[in-house]
């Protein structure tokens, strides 16, 4: 828009200072040709900027691609992670059973205590795949600690 003001400007000034010393045909052959080629500068441009437009657009399309690539592979690492962590509760089954099959009290009250919080640990598993990205590692972290704690209190537990 800027461009044709100045230009419309330019023509304009060009015909009235000229007005004198050309005849009206001579005149109006200036116009045509002056606004012939603003004409061919705005298509120009307009092709410029199109081109532009389909670089970015090009450039948006692989940014979505790699965004759609990079939450497949984050949707494919919690699932091993949460499957990970079921094989490990298996595990911390497996060695409270042992506890629980002790005939003494001591071990009994110790498989009571470790399977509460052995079930606590599988409901916050079972979260896992509702948790936003953003919390996801303070999340994973806090459940990985948990986890190494009540293994070893098991293995203390059964030691």
């Amino acid at each position: 828009m800027r461009k044709t003001m100045f230009w419309c400007s330019l023509i304009t000034a060009a015909l009235c200072g000229s007005a004198c010393k050309q005849d009206p045909s001579e005149k109006a052959s200036d116009q045509v040709r002056k606004s012939v080629e603003e004409v061919r500068e705005q298509r120009n441009d307009l092709r410029e900027e199109q081109k532009d437009v389909a670089k970015e657009q090009k450039d948006v399309a692989k940014e979505q691609r790699d965004l759609a690539k990079a939450e497949g592979t984050l949707a494919q690492a919690r699932v091993n992670y949460v499957t990970t962590m079921r094989e490990r509760l298996a595990a911390i089954d497996a060695k409270i059973a042992k506890l629980e099959a002790r005939a003494d009290a001591k071990s009994k009250d110790a498989a009571i205590t470790m399977r509460a919080r052995r079930n606590e640990l599988a409901t916050r598993l079972d979260s896992a795949e509702k948790r936003a990205d953003a919390e996801w590692e303070q999340f994973r972290s806090d459940l990985d600690d948990t986890f190494k704690k009540v293994e070893k209190d098991v293995k203390d537990a059964i030691d």
